[in-house]
């Protein structure tokens, strides 16, 4: 993160977590450096303050969460669209629906069902902006 109050309340507002203070984490010289945070659904979470690395891996996706339905990813569109968060919307993935957004960082969040579809590569949003955020997309696209 490059700013940890602004990543801490992104993380509060999009996701609903809450800040557990009794965790923070602090240098010897007793600067705050991350956070620890309780989402609902996947549990503590460190937000740690690492402005160069940051920047770095913006539009990276280094997780995928996972919502049990298709319905359940069309509430997340939802949700977002009111928060006024830039997403993908619903995309098709190669086995089942997937929702992309950005966190202060650009680091790219992605939301992918369980439930699914049957293997669809040619069918699939593969192209879109949203799944190809990451300065190493054209990697996907090499040649053997």
């Amino acid at each position: 993160m490059s700013d940890l109050a602004e990543s801490l309340r992104w993380y509060e507002r999009v996701f609903g977590a809450e800040r557990q203070p009794q965790f923070d984490h602090r240098s010897t010289a007793g600067v705050l450096y991350a956070h620890i945070i309780d989402v609902p659904g996947l549990g503590l979470l460190e937000l740690r303050c690492a402005p160069n690395t940051a920047k770095a891996i913006s539009g990276y996706d280094p997780v995928t969460y996972a919502v049990p339905t298709r319905a359940d990813l069309l509430a997340w569109v939802d949700h977002l669209d009111a928060l006024g968060v830039e997403n993908s919307g619903e995309l098709r993935g190669i086995i089942g629906w997937v929702l992309v957004f950005r966190d202060p960082d650009g680091l790219a969040v992605r939301l992918y069902t369980r439930e699914h579809h049957e293997f669809d590569e040619a069918n699939a949003d593969v192209d879109s902006p949203w799944l190809r955020l990451s300065a190493d997309a054209e990697v996907v696209d090499a040649k053997p």
